[in-house]
């Protein structure tokens, strides 16, 4: 079932810059292809750590555990979990560069931290994107990085780019000091294409696209490199062009009766509801195929991630979601492989309707 021609070859295109930051219009699933991201980073062998920013514990429920917090666990073989803020943020930050401790209840009760995080434009998003930045530069004793992939979920497109240029804003009004030093080093950071990359996630509509779209040349202005766009929640073909045809060529009447001779009773109205409704999914399929192709005239590479229909989402469908990527960069996929046929992996893959 593997793509002839897959637009990215292998893990390493994938998944090779040591962040990745997983951004996309609310509401398309951006959580949900995030995690799917980091357990192919966990199937590729890099030690991964999933983490979120804006507190709505997302992975926590999808994943089936305790809410997470900003300690970085293990929560399964290969893949850390954690949530930072900006309190946390600055507490740690006050004792990494001034070496003070126990100020916590302090600022607390004072309502200074609300002060230091509304005093300068950007300094919120600063604080977050500077532990990223921490996590990012880790080492382990023997040398290597602490993670060899991070995947963050991201602020919505809206808001992504004024949150990873928190650093530059923070530089032009902080002139000096450990403050000003850091940013700049942040800074380097995300817009080294070796080390970040935005994925943006987006459904096949066409608000999405266009918010997309324009994501696509927002960050690139602030020079940051753009990974592959991540179509979801595609709908998957029942049928086909010429199958709608023949259907149609039967009219509402021959095909009640088709109904009618194999024991099953259908109303006119019905035989006419049913052919309608083929008629709308061919169209959706046509419909998807066209915005997908506006998404690659922008020269992004395309991955898809298929609808999948159950009662309930959990780790197991993530883990098919994962496999879904892999197959598209030419990797083993096996619980894909086993969820979906040809036709419905080759709409996916964009390789027709």
């Amino acid at each position: 079932m593997r793509s002839s021609a897959p637009t990215l070859e292998g893990f390493d295109a994938l998944l090779g810059p040591h962040v990745t930051i997983v951004t996309g219009k609310g509401g398309v699933g951006k959580t949900t292809a995030a995690a799917a991201l980091a357990l192919a980073g966990v199937a590729s062998g890099r030690r991964t750590l999933l983490i979120e920013v804006e507190g709505r514990q997302g992975f926590s429920r999808v994943f089936g555990t305790q809410p997470w917090d900003y300690a970085e666990r293990e929560f399964r073989p290969g893949l850390w979990g954690a949530a930072i803020d900006p309190a946390e943020s600055v507490y740690e930050y006050l004792e990494l560069f001034y070496g003070l401790k126990r100020v916590q209840w302090m600022m607390e009760r004072s309502n200074a931290l609300d002060f230091v995080t509304t005093a300068a434009p950007g300094l919120r998003d600063l604080l977050l994107v500077g532990k990223l930045y921490e996590i990012e530069a880790r080492r382990r004793p023997d040398g290597r990085r602490a993670y060899d992939l991070i995947v963050v979920d991201a602020p919505p497109t809206g808001r992504i780019v004024p949150f990873l240029q928190a650093p530059e804003a923070v530089t032009e009004i902080v002139r000096v000091g450990p403050i000003r030093r850091q940013a700049g080093q942040i800074k380097e950071m995300l817009t080294d294409p070796r080390r970040v990359q935005a994925v943006i996630v987006t459904l096949l509509e066409e608000m999405p696209v266009r918010e997309t779209t324009e994501g696509i040349t927002a960050l690139l202005s602030a020079g940051i490199a753009i990974g592959p766009v991540l179509a979801n929640q595609i709908t998957l073909p029942r049928l086909d062009v010429p199958a709608l045809e023949r259907l149609q060529g039967l009219g509402p009447d021959t095909l009640r009766e088709r109904f009618d001779g194999h024991g099953a009773r259908m109303s006119g109205r019905t035989a006419q509801l049913t052919l309608d409704l083929t008629a709308a999914h061919v169209a959706r399929q046509q419909y998807q195929a066209g915005l997908r192709a506006e998404l690659a005239r922008t020269g992004a590479q395309v991955l898809g991630l298929p609808l999948l229909a159950s009662h309930t989402f959990g780790p197991e469908d993530l883990e098919v979601l994962a496999d879904v990527l892999a197959l598209q960069v030419g990797e083993d996929g096996p619980r894909a492989a086993d969820r979906l046929d040809a036709t419905g992996y080759a709409t996916v893959a964009g390789g027709g309707v």
